[in-house]
Formats: structure tokens, sequence, C-alpha cells
């Protein structure tokens, strides 16, 4: 594939932008050219790999994990965020789609499938009939890359963090699943496309080691993905995951202006909602350490922890892995 360009560099001249498969420098900034029109693929179902970290379920329900399955799998209408912003819900992972009039760019491709791929794409047909030119991962989970390769076989590149495509790589639940990114990243990048400008950080390790927050200045909208959730939040302690490190990455979206964010799952949040799940993580790393101090070792800290307040309920094996976290915190 060629080599794209950009305006980034010292006045007067260009310099390169991420080429195929090859990370870029941290906060390049890249100019992307045209795509093809859109063909179809098929693409696996991934299986699910050990290490998730999740909530206890409520009685009679099933474990949930992450990227997950689970209710809301049919991929509902398309719905307006702001001008030319828009989200898909179900199926999978939230997708954003923005439009701009050389193409769109799709945050997140859902669960694996040909009636996933297929539902999207009749959603996005009912605002744009143009190509989709980018497609930006969030985190590597099956229900946030299961149809990249349909979009790259209709043109697209797959914009994403180096981490997340060697996580996507060695990952049981998504290394059979074809897609890999394109074009990596090594810490943040901005991507531009027509009137369009999208900023793209890592802000530390979270829900995975490879999360990914989407910026989107003009609308005031950030895709937080599964740094925000309605539920108890997950760890992926096996792939990068990190309860210490979790309000660093949140820490960082509260310096962004924004007014809507975007989680993985469920409805917009507001800054302010932000802001709450913040201080309630926040609250929780507190307990623990404090619990910690106090003495609570790594089979009694589950024990030791107060979460009834704050909503959640995590598994034993949580625990254990958050008290390594902090024990061998520097």
């Amino acid at each position: 594939m060629s080599t794209h360009t950009c305006t980034a560099g010292p006045k007067g001249k260009t310099r390169p932008t991420l080429r195929s498969s090859v990370s870029n420098s941290v906060g390049r900034v890249l100019l992307f050219g045209p795509a093809a029109v859109p063909s179809l693929a098929f693409v696996l179902a991934a299986l699910v790999a050990p290490g998730i970290v999740a909530q206890a379920p409520p009685a009679g329900a099933a474990q949930g994990r992450g990227g997950r399955g689970g209710p809301g799998q049919t991929v509902e209408k398309i719905r307006m965020l702001k001008p030319n912003l828009y989200m898909i819900t179900g199926g999978g992972a939230n997708t954003l789609v923005r439009v701009t009039n050389e193409g769109l760019i799709v945050v997140d491709t859902k669960n694996p499938g040909d009636e996933n791929f297929t539902r999207v794409m009749e959603e996005i047909r009912t605002v744009s009939a143009s190509p989709v030119k980018y497609v930006i991962n969030t985190h590597h989970h099956p229900d946030h890359v299961g149809n990249n390769q349909k979009f790259i076989d209709s043109g697209a590149k797959v914009v994403a963090l180096d981490e997340l495509k060697s996580r996507m790589a060695s990952d049981p639940r998504t290394r059979d699943i074809p897609g890999l990114p394109t074009d990596t990243f090594s810490k943040q990048t901005v991507l531009k496309l027509a009137d369009a400008e999208v900023r793209l950080y890592s802000f530390g390790r979270g829900h995975t080691g490879d999360d990914t927050m989407v910026y989107f200045p003009d609308a005031k909208v950030v895709m937080v993905s599964d740094q925000i959730t309605d539920a108890t939040p997950i760890m992926d302690f096996a792939n990068g995951g990190s309860a210490v490190e979790w309000t660093q990455i949140l820490d960082g979206v509260l310096k962004l202006d924004f007014e809507l964010a975007i989680p993985g799952r469920g409805e917009p949040k507001t800054r302010a909602e932000v802001q709450a799940f913040r201080d309630k993580f926040a609250t929780l790393i507190s307990r623990a350490t404090a619990a910690i101090k106090a003495g609570a070792t790594k089979e009694t800290l589950a024990s030791q922890v107060k979460t009834d307040d704050l909503g959640w309920q995590f598994q034993p094996q949580f625990y254990a892995n958050m008290y390594d976290e902090l024990v061998n915190r520097k």
C-alpha cells in the first residue's frame, strides 16, 4: 500500500504518516486519501478466553466478561448525536459514524458476523451513501473489532494503537478474527478527513492494556468505550487491564472539552456523570489501599473492601489482581 502524507512537519514540507502495518510516532497528524466502494467478506466468531475479571451477576443471570455478548445484540436504528455524528447501538459495542463530504469514519465494528455488518451498513446508508474510509478501534475485544475485515475488504483502513494490534493477534478470542489494524500509532494521533478531525489518545491502562479514547473536538463528543459502564467495571487483567490506572484514563478524558461521553454499551453520559464514575472508582482504590495498610491479605481483601454503596459486585479474583497491583505499585 502507498504511504500517506500529512501537513504536520516543518513549514513547506510534508512528512510520512502511518504506513500499512507500521507504527507512526507520537502525535502524528494523519491526512488520508480516498478508498474503494464496499464489498462483503465473512468473519468467524471468536473464542472466549480466560483472564477477564468481571462483575458478579444477579441471581440467574449469565456471568459478564470483557468482549461480551448478552442483551441488546440486535443492531438498532442509527441516531444523531450531533450534526454529522451518529451512534448505532446493539450487535455488540456502540458504533459511532462521522459523516464528511469525502467519506465516513466508523468507530468500532461490533461482534463478528454477516448479519451485524449488513445491519450496520443498512443503518449507515440511511444517513450517507459515501464509502467508509476509516475504522477506529477503541480496544481489541471481539465486540469492538468483529467486522474489521469486512470494512477493509470495502477499501477502508483500520487505525488503532500498536498495543491493540498486538493483543488482537494474541488474545484467544480475537486471534482468529481477521481484520488486524492496517495503520497503527504508539500513543496519540490526529486523523483528518475533509472537515473532520478525530483525536486518538492512550491515557493508560484500564479495561484493557490498549484502551483508546476517541475525541471529536468539533462536536465535543468523546468515545470512552468500556471505561464507563452502567454495570460493574471489568478489567481484562490477562490483556493488560488495570484497576490502579483506571482513573488515570478518566482524568485524561476530563481534561478534554466535551459535552457527551459515549460508553461501550448504554447511553451517552454527561461530563458530570464521567466525573462521578471516576470519583467512585477512586473511592474503590482508596478503600482497598487502606484495607491493605490495615493488614488485609490477598485472600481477605474481598471481605474488607466495602462496595455495596458503590453498586458494584466483583469476583474474588478481581480483588486478588487488584491486591497484586497495589502492593507492587511504585
